[in-house]
């Protein structure tokens, strides 16, 4: 990796790291004030009058975005409660996140794992705060002028889409945010926290105008040591989309409830997931570029039963789930998806899974979190030193968005066609007959969408689960605002789950 990459993020680091959110609003109203003389910190005149410092504050967005979302917290933190992953560690909270039966969420602000939840709020807002720096300079009439000649567009569409994924996942994963753009005044104070779901009403504008402005001109992303992106230069055709399949992603992860979800617009769904091309990955570096499912070993995490029991079909899944949570001691999964064991037997390595030979977390913990299998897919990530692409989606995440739209409007055979993709091919099964049962396809496209995502794209999971109605009863179903932020915001301190409110309930949840 580059001197002058590992020097730009030294400076960001220093600048930004666990910064609360009032305290760089402070900052950020004092640059943007064009008649304040600050011999302390620069005005916006000073900071964004050249193009270069204002490519080096949108160079950051992405990452703080990734930073924010794909690595411990919450990444592995959000795997507990979608019993996509299963560990009984305390670290990033997931031991405290995967208890049975659920308990509320900790918010207080010394709470020792509040990473899990503080890590994403700060990390996003850098991100958002960082490139609508740029577009206020644009708005300001600013002009970025390169080989190519007017270099504008390329500005505006990646600040548009860095404040669309990162306000998209604010959505996503609290209960409410702060929409920040160009368009506040913060001499008027800082604004109240909306509701989630007008935070993702602005994400999804600001993603549209993202595509709209890349779909409008022809540029090229900035790739080697100044790379927005690593080592991803992504041209305006491959910007636009990415664009699209967050879009897609987050139309139908905003939901909150099944009731809720079958509301979303499902052509709008399937309209982006269509255009956001084949699957996405960015460039793991083995210093800041790197994400957690891949990274962590065996005795860290496991694959939770929930994630592969439905392929079983020995009766071992439905006898655990029927035992009382302490006697669900592990058992050996039988199945015809390749993906979990081989041709050669039970015990044998699967192509995304392994079946070791023991568990490692302490029986006294709980038995329900123990497991014998982890997910083997992205272990290159780990044998390379945390090198090697990482998913930022797969193609079969858009295919399974799609054939979700399909089965919600009553084409059960075109919903199969799509689910028997990844089935067939990656594993190996017998195809499903488009004859088969509303309740069998549903069962099989949930099965193959979290397999599929699984030890790769963290957050994404949860939010599924949370839609379709299968978190764990007593489960958040969102988090709230950083116990911190709340007391620089001067509010009461609130939460969610085990009993307190927010949470996932009868009849939408798992016993």
């Amino acid at each position: 990796m580059g001197r002058r990459r590992i020097e730009r993020e030294d400076i960001l680091m220093r600048r930004f790291r666990f910064v609360p959110f009032l305290a760089l609003l402070a900052v950020l109203a004092a640059c943007m004030d064009m008649d304040v003389v600050n011999l302390n910190q620069p005005d916006a005149e000073r900071a964004l009058a050249q193009p270069s410092d204002v490519e080096a504050l949108l160079a950051t967005g992405y990452y703080r975005f990734w930073n924010g979302t794909q690595k411990t917290s919450p990444g592995l933190s959000m795997a507990l409660p979608a019993n996509e992953l299963t560990s009984s560690w305390g670290n990033f909270g997931m031991q405290d996140l995967g208890t049975q039966p659920r308990q509320a969420w900790d918010n207080s602000p010394t709470y020792g794992y509040r990473v899990a939840i503080t890590n994403a709020w700060s990390n996003l807002y850098q991100a958002i705060s960082n490139v609508t720096d740029g577009m206020v300079a644009i708005n300001q009439g600013l002009k970025f002028i390169g080989p190519a000649g007017d270099e504008t567009p390329r500005a505006h569409a990646f600040a548009k889409f860095t404040q669309g994924i990162a306000h998209g996942w604010l959505a996503m994963m609290y209960d409410q945010a702060i929409i920040f753009d160009e368009t506040l005044n913060l001499e008027d104070g800082v604004p109240d926290p909306s509701p989630y779901d007008e935070v993702m009403a602005a994400a999804i504008g600001y993603l549209e105008e993202a595509i709209q402005v890349a779909e409008s001109n022809a540029f090229q992303l900035p790739g080697g040591d100044g790379a927005w992106i690593s080592e991803r230069p992504l041209t305006n055709t491959e910007l636009a989309q990415w664009a699209h399949g967050y879009l897609a992603r987050y139309l139908a992860a905003v939901a909150r409830t099944p009731a809720v979800r079958a509301q979303v617009d499902w052509s709008k769904v399937a309209f982006h997931a269509e255009r956001a091309g084949g699957s996405a990955t960015v460039e793991g570096d083995g210093a800041f570029w790197w994400f957690a499912a891949g990274w962590y070993p065996a005795s860290w995490i496991r694959a939770a039963y929930d994630l592969l029991g439905p392929a079983d079909e020995s009766g071992g899944y439905q006898a655990w789930r029927a035992a009382p949570l302490m006697d669900r001691n592990v058992f050996t999964i039988e199945t015809s998806d390749r993906r979990i064991h081989g041709e050669g037997g039970p015990t044998t390595v699967g192509t995304y899974f392994q079946r070791l030979g023991s568990s490692p977390f302490p029986p006294a913990r709980g038995n329900y979190f123990q497991s014998l299998y982890h997910g083997i897919r992205q272990q290159f990530h780990k044998d390379t030193g945390a090198a090697g692409p990482m998913p930022v989606f797969y193609k079969s995440e858009m295919d399974l968005l799609r054939a979700e739209a399909r089965l919600r409007a009553g084409d059960i055979p075109g919903a199969v066609d799509l689910i028997n993709i990844t089935r067939v091919e990656n594993g190996q099964m017998e195809p499903l007959p488009g004859s088969i049962s509303a309740d069998e396809a549903w069962k099989w496209l949930k099965y193959e969408k979290l397999v599929e995502m699984s030890f790769a794209i963290s957050g994404v999971p949860f939010a599924e689960r949370r839609g379709w109605g299968d978190l764990i009863c007593g489960t958040p179903l969102h988090f709230p605002i950083p116990g911190g932020e709340l007391e620089q915001l001067g509010l009461p301190n609130y939460t969610f789950g085990g009993g307190v409110g927010g949470e996932a309930s009868p009849p939408d949840c798992m016993p």
